[in-house]
Formats: C-alpha cells, structure tokens, sequence
C-alpha cells in the first residue's frame, strides 16, 4: 500500500503541479541565444601558434582573452592551465560526459522564450561555457550581457573527480547537466531581482527565495518540480508530504520570525538535509515553504502579475494575502 502512495504522490508531483496561470502561449515570443563554447576552441588551439591563436579567440571570446592577452605573464598562465592535469580530464571526459550542448541549448531557448514573453523589452544574454577547473563555488556567472557556465560543473553526480576533490555530496548531487537550465534561470534572477529579495526575518526571505522559485517555474513550466528544485525525488515527496508538520513544526519553535543567520542557513541554504528533522528533508526545505506561500499568493490574487510578483518587497502582505494553511 506504501508503495502504491509514493507511486501516486509522484505522479501528482511529476504532471499536475504547475500553476496554470504560467501555462501562458509564447509562440509569438521566440528566441534563440547564441551559445558559445569556449572549451571547444581553447583547448583545440595550435600551441606553437599561440599568440595568433589568441587573436582568433580575442574575436570570438572578448569575456575570456581580452586586455593585454600577449604578454609574457598571461602567455605563462595560460599554458599553465591548458597543461594543468584536471583541467585536461575536464576537457577529455566532456564527450562521454556531456557529448553535446542541445538538451540545454533546448531548454534555456525555452526559458528565455518565456522571458521575452514577460519582459519583451529586455535583452538577452550570449551564454559561454567553459571548463572552471571544478570551481563549485561559482558554477555559473551572471553578467549584464554574458552568462558564463563551468561545463565541468555538470558532468554526473557519480564523476569521480568530485569526491577527490571533497566537495560533499549534496553539492555534487546537483551537478548534473538538466539541471543547468534552472541553476541558469535561478541565478539570473537572483542578480535582475536582487534589490527586491533581503527580508529582514526568516519568513520573509523564505518569501523571497519561494519568488526565485516562482519565477524559475514561471521560465520553465513544464519541467518537473524536483528538477527545479534540483531535489531527489525522496526529498520532493518528503516536502509535499511533510509540508503541514514542516509548518507547524516552524510555527511551534518560533522560527519564523527569527533573525538569526544560523537558522537562515539552517532551512534556507543547501545541506545534506535539515538538522532538526528526517533525513529525506532536503537543506533547503524553507525555499520549498517560501514558494508554497508564493504560489498560494498568486493563485488567491490573480489581478497579480509576475512582474508586480518580482518586484514586490512587502513580504507580509504577501503572506497575509496568501493566507497560507498548509
């Protein structure tokens, strides 16, 4: 019977949780990025022509060689990284890795097809990739015209270079290739909203981060929840199913209006799973909570765009509007 439940309970997460209101027509807003791969190039280039090779990639890629790109010093760091051990077994293993770019080609010309929807004034970025040397703590760049990706960033949960290198495996579990799209999306919304996401308690900036979610599921509406939120489907279940106790269990310890860093990065922040609750809590479950309020508030309130949505920082209005009771 258990088994029958968690079947039906991931059926329901997999087709019927988009909010219709995003179900929105784009076929008149189109678009398609330009995507440029600089790994290709980079590591590909005629070393015993290197200083004309670098006039080639100035043209291609002025984010990555620009600036006095031939002198001696710069010369000597490149061929340090080009001849870096890692760096080559980056490059190497793309192809069985990665193999080709149009699953996310596909899904950020969607995204951003249902950005240009919604802000039809807006430019678009030119989205790079690049092999970062498995620089996790930044695995994607947000610029006013550029987004930069850490292809290596995204070659498997099981690689084997994640695990040699210590970072922990919560971390490394999202670092598979269909999630670029929505770690993209996440993170240029973070940097186009960011004056409209400090709260200044816990429940507002789990209001805060459920409109990042929003907007995320806003951009691609028909991917899977768990796969926005870059959670296992054992920790998306655990959200749903664990949403009223997840509440009460914030409401009764006073947690919502606590200013306390420690209980931010306690149910805010990416972790193994929540400290104070089961294992198959995600370190994130706060956001989940955040976007349910938000989710709630758009529904109640349908005169309510996702531009006034995004740009609206009176978090207990918000709430109140929701009137959220899980």
């Amino acid at each position: 019977m258990k088994n029958v439940f968690i079947l039906f309970l991931f059926t329901v997460l997999a087709y019927a949780c988009t909010d219709p209101k995003l179900m929105v027509d784009v076929s008149q807003s189109k678009v398609n990025l330009t995507f440029k791969h600089y790994e290709q190039d980079l590591f590909t280039i005629k070393k015993a022509e290197i200083k004309k090779s670098l006039d080639d990639l100035a043209k291609m890629y002025p984010v990555f060689v620009n600036g006095e790109y031939k002198n001696p010093t710069k010369i000597f760091e490149l061929n340090n990284y080009l001849n870096n051990d890692l760096n080559k077994k980056l490059f190497n293993d793309w192809s069985k890795r990665i193999g080709n770019y149009d699953q996310f080609t596909h899904d950020l010309n969607t995204a951003f097809t249902y950005y240009h929807h919604y802000y039809p004034s807006d430019s678009l970025p030119e989205i790079y990739t690049y092999i970062s040397g498995v620089n996790y703590e930044e695995p994607i760049i947000i610029r006013p015209k550029e987004i930069i990706i850490g292809i290596d960033l995204f070659y498997g949960k099981d690689y084997e270079s994640y695990p040699k290198l210590q970072i922990p495996q919560y971390i490394s579990q999202t670092f598979r290739k269909e999630y670029i799209a929505p770690k993209v999306i996440r993170n240029f919304a973070k940097r186009k909203f960011a004056p409209y996401l400090n709260g200044t308690n816990m429940l507002e900036n789990m209001i805060a981060l459920g409109k990042l979610e929003y907007f995320v599921e806003a951009m691609m509406p028909q991917m899977m929840d768990s796969a926005r939120f870059q959670f296992t489907t054992q920790q998306m279940i655990w959200c749903y199913s664990h949403e009223h106790s997840f509440w009460k269990h914030l409401t009764l310890k006073q947690y919502l209006f606590s200013k306390d860093v420690h209980t931010f990065k306690k149910f805010l922040q990416p972790g193994p799973f929540v400290s104070s609750l089961e294992r198959d809590s995600p370190g994130r479950a706060g956001v989940f909570i955040g976007y349910r309020i938000v989710q709630d508030y758009m529904n109640k309130n349908p005169e309510v765009t996702l531009q006034d949505l995004m740009i609206n920082t009176d978090f207990t209005a918000i709430f109140k509007a929701s009137k959220y009771n899980p």
